[in-house]
């Protein structure tokens, strides 16, 4: 046979492929898929004018939000020479938007997709680390490697503490990281970079003179804990172990429950990439792996699905300098909390009046335990007095934890009340710093849960007078809108929490305070979320008004609606008022009163967020309000009655 150029032998390819996808056929052979790809790199030809077709380049040093696959089609082949992907587990977590529960079957398939894309836009010699769950590791990796085309270096095993508890099974510590290549022979590996090197056991154990002074790369092993045997676990070995990002963690974006460290995310950058390089995230989430790949001198370049985690990640980026020191400690072993400084709960309860001994510190001080050792004597003597530990009861373990909770609250509460605690982003971070200081089990949401519940029961101890909380009335007008609009968003995302589980829960939380800020501009988080829980705790009185009332309000109503746009407020500067938003099919968006409706309306048109919702409004004003007694409560009864979707309905008021 004569030959065939590149050229026609891919323009045929080409066409096949399309044929096969359209037809439903079986998949190419593998000779002729790698083929493919390998000339795919260099030229794809549309199948029908075999016109030669350059893919539109997507921007760097940006998120692009939409479908991964979609999104890196758009990228030009051979020109990124990091990828990063931490893609969903397919294990039902909760996400902004993605659902994360599909067939075995269609998750591999949608997998292989994805990476097969990944294999396009590398370079040459570009590196590809996935992070992969128990679930679905296997099969990933055989499809990457033998029908994909790429080659295996390593197989790491990211250890992390703070993982999710089981009960019928061994709990999950770990994550598969596997590094890939695209060529076996041609590829970024900085062996040499100080900061990916450790110190070898013949410089640290032996101190022998002849041992490397930069260290060694890291080894295979394996590795229990390092809080049960500090000495054993080396950050050498090909099982990292970097604590999960928990919520206490001051690096923690609140935004997206699964985040990765970046003292883990900078070590395969720097081992893989250089300066200047391409860091593609097709996965991009909190933003981790591109905020390390700018404080490092890479370019970036991320595609998100969801448009509320794109924003989130952008704010955090921007707030990123190139070179500033990656969050979290470097050496590993420095954040595994030490459970010497925990709370000690072996205190073995006393009879009234007795004062309370510790077993160990009791055996450690007699002859018996002189004679046979204090480690043998206190198993024989917990043993023998299995009896009077029993006496331990989950009281007496409750007001361990009670008495450190309490203390953590004081050590941080600067004279505030437990409900601007809650209230006060800042506050609440110190409070669950001594959380951890104390040794507490849990994380930030048991925490504030458990606080709650001590102030609600009455068991909370008073120590001085609190601050108040002083909010003038023109202050709340400029922002109560916010409150409740977020309160209505987190309570209809996460399924009806209570304003109380929003503020107690981080990730709630941070949800309330970003929608927010997209409602109002110039003001903390703190006096907002207290508007919230201000509009909570008058909803019994208001629900009353409206019952009481009723005859009053029964013919008030709004009348012409206007449009948005071109709408003057200016008119109602310095007027009380109520208005009703409505989008374009007229679906209820908002009741509110304000008592500046001129500036109130004037802040909502130059609000993005209104903009993008609102087509029409209607205004009462004037002569045709209540009285000012009456307007809250009329409010009210207007949200019974329309059913807004951004108002939060109270509890008690029925339809009519």
């Amino acid at each position: 046979m004569g030959g065939v150029s590149d050229a026609d032998f891919t323009r045929t390819l080409n066409k096949v492929r399309c044929a096969t996808v359209r037809r439903g056929r079986r998949p190419l052979p593998q000779a002729l898929r790698q083929r493919l790809r390998i000339m795919e790199n260099l030229m794809l030809f549309d199948p029908e004018t075999d016109a030669p077709v350059v893919p539109e380049s997507l921007e760097f040093n940006r998120i692009h939000q939409g479908d991964c696959l979609e999104l890196m089609r758009k990228i030009s082949p051979g020109t990124i020479d990091l990828v990063f992907a931490d893609p969903p587990f397919n294990i039902g977590y909760e996400y902004d938007e993605y659902h994360d529960q599909h067939a075995d079957e269609d998750y591999i398939n949608w997998s292989r997709e994805w990476m097969e894309e990944v294999h396009r836009v590398l370079k040459p010699g570009g590196t590809f680390w996935l992070a992969i769950g128990d679930e679905y590791a296997a099969e990933l990796k055989v499809d990457a490697e033998h029908k994909l085309g790429f080659h295996a270096r390593s197989w790491v095993v990211w250890y992390y503490t703070f993982g999710v508890n089981c009960k019928r099974k061994f709990s999950r510590s770990h994550v598969h990281l596997f590094h890939f290549v695209k060529d076996e022979s041609n590829f970024t590996f900085n062996a040499e970079d100080p900061r990916v090197r450790v110190p070898s056991a013949r410089a640290l154990v032996y101190a022998d003179k002849r041992a490397n002074p930069t260290g060694r790369l890291p080894d295979d092993t394996w590795i229990l804990r390092p809080q049960d045997l500090p000495e054993g676990f080396q950050p050498a070995d090909d099982t990292w172990y970097f604590a999960r990002v928990a919520g206490t963690f001051k690096e923690r974006q609140g935004f997206h429950g699964c985040q990765m460290p970046e003292q883990l995310l900078g070590r395969i950058i720097r081992v893989s990439s250089n300066a200047g390089d391409v860091v593609l995230d097709p996965f991009a989430g909190s933003g981790t792996t591109l905020a390390v790949a700018k404080k490092l001198g890479r370019k970036w370049l991320g595609c998100e699905l969801s448009a509320e985690y794109v924003r989130s990640a952008t704010e955090r980026l921007e707030g990123v300098a190139e070179g500033a020191a990656l969050d979290g400690p470097a050496d590993p072993l420095a954040s595994a909390p030490s459970t010497a400084n925990g709370k000690k709960l072996g205190a073995v309860s006393a009879a009234p009046g007795e004062e309370k001994k510790n077993v160990q510190d009791e055996v450690a001080g007699s002859e018996e335990g002189e004679e046979l050792g204090n480690t043998e004597l206190l198993s024989s003597e917990v043993s023998r007095r299995a009896s009077s530990v029993v006496s331990l009861t989950k009281r007496d373990v409750r007001d361990v934890i009670r008495d450190a909770l309490v203390g953590a609250y004081f050590a941080a509460y600067d004279g505030s009340s437990v409900d601007w605690l809650l209230a006060d982003p800042r506050l609440q971070e110190r409070f669950h710093e001594r959380c951890v200081e104390a040794g507490l089990i849990g994380g930030p949401a048991d925490w504030n849960r458990e606080l709650l519940r001590l102030r609600k029961t009455g068991g909370f101890p008073k120590r001085g007078e609190l601050k108040k909380v002083h909010v003038t009335d023109e202050e709340l007008d400029a922002y109560s809108f916010a409150a409740e609009i977020s309160w209505r968003l987190t309570h209809e995302k996460y399924h009806g929490p209570s304003i109380d589980e929003i503020f107690c829960d981080p990730v709630k939380s941070a949800f309330f305070d970003r929608s927010a800020r997209r409602l109002v501009q110039g003001v903390e988080p703190a006096p907002i979320r207290w508007a919230a829980l201000r509009l909570r705790k008058a909803s019994r009185e208001l629900v009353n008004e409206v019952k009481r009332y009723h005859f009053v309000f029964a013919k008030r109503d709004f009348a012409r609606f206007q449009k948005w746009r071109g709408f003057k407020p200016k008119r109602f500067s310095g007027q009380p008022g109520l208005y009703f938003l409505r989008d374009e099919e007229k679906k209820p968006l908002f009741v509110g009163h304000a008592r500046n409706l001129g500036a109130r309306l004037s802040g909502h048109l130059e609000c993005a967020y209104f903009s993008d919702h609102v087509s029409q409004l209607s205004v009462i004003a004037g002569g045709d309000l209540p009285g000012e007694e009456y307007r809250a409560a009329f409010k009210e009864e207007l949200v019974r009655r329309y059913h807004p979707q951004w108002n939060m309905p109270l509890v008690g008021l029925t339809n009519a």
